[in-house]
């Protein structure tokens, strides 16, 4: 089940869906961080760089979904993904 976002106006220009949903829910990187079990320096890594989510093992980015309470999806910008 995906998750609908309001555009607030102060998130609508970042291209990370993985800080857009962080920041929708409320939560800093060190809160995140805290409750997913990942490191901060990989969540802001994630954060800057969405492609690199796509190379972190599925275990981190399930974490990372399961602390926002979103699916994978959820927090995955497609448009990085590499048809192989």
């Amino acid at each position: 089940m995906s998750v609908l976002l309001y555009e607030d106006p102060k998130i609508k220009d970042i291209k990370s869906k993985l800080k857009k949903m962080r920041i929708a829910k409320g939560y800093t990187q060190e809160s995140l961080a805290d409750l997913s079990g990942v490191n901060i320096k990989s969540l802001s890594l994630f954060e800057q760089k969405p492609e690199k989510l796509i190379a972190a093992s599925t275990a981190t980015v399930y974490k990372l979904a399961d602390s926002l309470g979103v699916d994978i999806d959820d927090i995955i910008n497609k448009e990085n993904i590499k048809d192989e």
